[in-house]
């Protein structure tokens, strides 16, 4: 009987410390949220043990599906490949480039801002602006032809003193 009471004692003060330690938090960089569901993409920084940027992949992709239970999933191939995956230009241990595999018409770049923390910069209205947010506005269309009538990047001045949307007609 001492032997089952111990046991749920280590167990119930294991569950407590474990519920007590805080939650590791990812760096992101950006999401993008659509008008077709709740469902967001979520870009996040991945670098090595001494902070650099991680070489073959700095930056991670994944959802978070709000409809039904929260849950975290990867990117699909096919998500991945024609959608919202994104293709190097170029990187190394402290910057990148790229563009989204479906709209190659706008570079960005993830390197350190003011306060030296890593983020994505992109340029508009003839200026550096760091990007916030992407709204993609769905219309209909079909699955792998959908109708977006607007893309809007949502950012901030590099120096902070103002928030820019960009409104993109594709």
């Amino acid at each position: 009987m001492r032997k089952i009471l111990f046991l749920l004692f280590t167990i119930l003060v294991t569950n407590i410390v474990v519920a007590i330690e805080p939650v590791p938090t990812e760096s992101i960089l950006f999401k993008i949220g659509r008008s077709k569901d709740a469902n967001e993409i979520y870009y996040s920084l991945n670098v090595d043990k001494n902070g650099k940027l991680d070489k073959e992949h700095p930056i991670n992709i994944h959802w978070i599906k709000r409809t039904g239970t929260e849950k975290k999933e990867p990117l699909t191939w096919i998500q991945n490949t024609y959608a919202y995956g994104i293709e190097f230009i170029y990187k190394d241990a402290e910057n990148a480039a790229f563009h989204f595999v479906s709209y190659k018409q706008k570079t960005f770049y993830l390197k350190r801002n003011s306060s030296g923390e890593f983020s994505i910069f992109t340029f508009a209205q003839n200026r550096e602006i760091e990007l916030d947010r992407i709204f993609i506005q769905i219309d209909g269309g079909s699955f792998w032809f959908p109708t977006i009538s607007r893309i809007e990047l949502h950012a901030r001045s590099s120096n902070a003193e103002s928030h820019i949307a960009e409104v993109i007609h594709p």
